[in-house]
């Protein structure tokens, strides 16, 4: 017969062994930080790409990754939902078809409980944390706020016109193109209608902004 004592030594040498590869599995799924970018896009084709439409998948991920690669400029593991979001808009500005702006605003929500979700879970050596959610009403005041300045700066022809343009400006058009019912999509089209495209674009941007052009205000009722 077995003695007891020795039954226990080794029940508890196994327990140690398992708890080991068990940390070393966890330690073996730590990600370095360049490779946080791709793991969210990997994370959001696999859980929300496969589902939209590709215009839809393409935009949301080229939003994505701006909104990351400014996030990690924040130099800091807390990052801010709200200011992230509003630099993210500003640096796409008049480079973005209003048609990508229509497409964000009916993925706010679900963008937002996507990073809520995923961010905070990559397995990093010191995980990063979320902060400053926003509503879906202050989702679409930022967005209309970036619209008004996109169509202001079209008409200025240059940034250093549009800085002299006063906050009451800005703020009135706003209001004109974001009613009690949302964002007015028909307004915002014949204000900043058709763009031209950058000069040098990859051919899979180029698709992808010739895709945006196709959709009218009729896709966004």
């Amino acid at each position: 017969m077995v003695k007891q004592g020795h039954y226990a030594k080794s029940s508890r040498r196994q327990r140690v062994r398992r708890l080991k590869q068990r940390h070393q599995v966890q330690a073996d799924r730590v990600i370095a930080p360049n490779a946080v970018t791709e793991f969210l896009l990997v994370r959001y084709h696999l859980t929300r790409g496969k589902q939209q439409r590709p215009v839809v998948r393409k935009t949301m991920q080229h939003f994505l990754t701006q909104w990351l690669s400014l996030a990690f400029g924040s130099e800091t593991t807390t990052w801010s939902l709200t200011t992230t979001t509003v630099k993210t808009l500003q640096q796409f500005n008049l480079q973005l078809p209003w048609q990508g702006y229509a497409i964000i605003d009916q993925n706010w929500v679900d963008f937002q409980a996507f990073l809520i979700k995923e961010v905070p879970a990559v397995p990093l050596q010191d995980r990063l944390r979320l902060s400053e959610p926003f509503t879906l009403a202050s989702g679409q005041a930022m967005l209309s706020q970036q619209l008004a300045i996109n169509a202001l700066l079209g008409l200025s022809g240059s940034e250093q016109q549009l800085a002299q343009l006063k906050k009451a400006q800005i703020e009135a058009l706003q209001a004109s193109i974001q009613g009690s019912n949302g964002i007015d999509w028909v307004k915002v089209a014949s204000l900043l209608g058709p763009l031209k495209s950058p000069s040098i674009v990859t051919s899979e941007v180029q698709t992808w902004l010739t895709q945006l052009k196709k959709l009218t205000t009729a896709d966004f009722d």
